[in-house]
């Protein structure tokens, strides 16, 4: 007894990114960075010329359109927040070659604990974010 339309469109799937569409994402914002408005969204134009500019680089899946590089950017930025708001915490270590290089047992756990909350750092364990540096030009602090 779904209340559910039937002639809805279903929700719409999100593109497959390979790490070579991420990367060139990135690099093209990045080069582009002037664009950046206040929040830290491009405008409309910008994501287009990006999606283009990523498009020779499909091998199989989605073409991605101005709205799906919007999206991967705002998952790009939430994953920059994750990491500014950890190296922010008094006395965690961050460094961008070893992540948060956790090690030991009490360090361990308590990663665990800090991840079971911000899942999106769960690959900084012990390595870095290639794309940091590029968007703390993106997104220069002070």
């Amino acid at each position: 007894m779904g209340t559910e339309d039937p002639g809805a469109d279903p929700e719409p799937k999100h593109a497959d990114w390979t790490p070579e569409e991420v990367d060139a994402l990135v690099h093209y914002l990045h080069r582009h960075r002037v664009e950046r408005g206040d929040t830290g969204s491009f405008h409309q134009s910008t994501y287009a010329n990006t999606a283009d500019h990523i498009r020779p680089l499909l091998v199989s899946g989605k073409v991605k359109d101005h709205k799906n590089v919007s999206i991967k950017w705002g998952a790009l930025k939430q994953t920059y927040n994750a990491i500014m708001t950890y190296r922010s915490k008094l006395g965690e270590h961050w460094d961008n070659e070893r992540g948060a290089n956790i090690g030991g047992a009490l360090a361990a756990e308590s990663w665990s604990k800090y991840v079971a909350a911000n899942a999106q750092m769960k690959p900084f364990h012990n390595k870095g974010w290639e794309y940091l540096e590029f968007l703390e030009d993106i997104f220069p602090q002070g």
